[in-house]
């Protein structure tokens, strides 16, 4: 009796575990009217739908800070004063990002060239910007865009809620090692969002444009933002910020359901009525249960600073 008494508690807890289970998302929304990221939402504002069935927010934050790597081509900029402009104002992005954001810095053409991890301390991050910047070396003339991806990823480590890559750069890649589906199912595994920024039109005739037009490119980094509930545009320097923009949204998920799943957020109430021509920017699959993260709370930020 005792045995089965036993049984029957065991799976007791198990069910309340599966009911308990909650996932954490970094969710932004842009004002097309206003042109400016939503800051006064609150967690009632907020609907979660999955199948047709609500999901309760257990709660909707701006606090946090969320890890932001910039990735920029080079390539080309030291012949082209357009792009040399360019890729000195994204340099200076870089080391001028807000205290307290954890950023980290790449740089890439044929080889790519990173900052050892991301710093919260303006000081430090100019230091460990211009290291990159000056320690790098000839990158090459070629462009390997899949293989800089790659690294890119590698350099976070354990996830965590929001973890974004600012890739700014241009939809081409004539020598990487690594497939664009690889690289794509890794963003996905890894649940980083993907802003792509491009630096110019497809209309280079120092490249092969005028005969390869490089729609595998274009399309899996337009996939790759889509999937990961990041942002697809032409490079605007104020843009960076929306980086950082958004809610970070705790959902309680039903019994049954742990893995990745497609889902949808809208507006209720009275905000549904205010903002209602807004985009919303959130990946194509809420993350699951089954990871170990931890939302990052601003006094918790500097805890993975160089």
């Amino acid at each position: 009796m005792r045995l089965i008494i036993g049984f029957f508690v065991l799976l007791l807890s198990f069910g309340a575990a599966a009911q308990e289970c909650t996932t954490t998302v970094l969710v932004s929304f842009y004002d097309q009217l206003t042109k400016n990221e939503i800051e006064t939402l609150k967690t009632d504002d907020l609907e979660v739908r999955i199948d047709g069935k609500k999901l309760p927010v257990l709660s909707a934050s701006r606090d946090f800070n969320n890890r932001l790597l910039i990735l920029l081509e080079t390539e080309g900029s030291a012949k082209n004063e357009k792009l040399g402009d360019l890729v000195q104002t994204v340099m200076r992005q870089a080391r001028q990002a807000p205290e307290g954001k954890p950023v980290a810095f790449g740089v890439f053409a044929e080889k790519a060239s990173f900052t050892k991890g991301f710093s919260s301390e303006p000081e430090m991050r100019t230091a460990a910007v211009n290291e990159v910047i000056e320690g790098a070396g000839p990158l090459g003339k070629r462009v390997a865009l899949w293989d800089a991806l790659h690294e890119a990823l590698a350099l976070f480590g354990p996830h965590q809620p929001g973890d974004t890559i600012l890739l700014v750069g241009d939809p081409y890649d004539d020598s990487s090692h690594h497939s664009a589906q690889s690289v794509e199912k890794e963003f996905i595994t890894s649940e980083t969002r993907l802003f792509m920024m491009r630096r110019i039109h497809s209309s280079r005739v120092d490249r092969d444009f005028l005969w390869n037009s490089h729609e595998l490119e274009k399309m899996v980094l337009a996939r790759i933002t889509q999937e990961t509930g990041g942002l697809l545009s032409e490079y605007v320097a104020s843009l960076i910020r929306f980086a950082w923009a958004g809610y970070l949204l705790e959902i309680k998920l039903p019994p049954g359901i742990s893995k990745p799943h497609k889902w949808k957020v809208e507006f209720r109430g009275p905000a549904a009525e205010t903002h209602r021509k807004t985009n919303f920017y959130y990946p194509a699959r809420f993350p699951s249960c089954d990871r170990e993260d931890t939302p990052l709370k601003k006094e918790g930020a500097r805890s993975g600073a160089l």
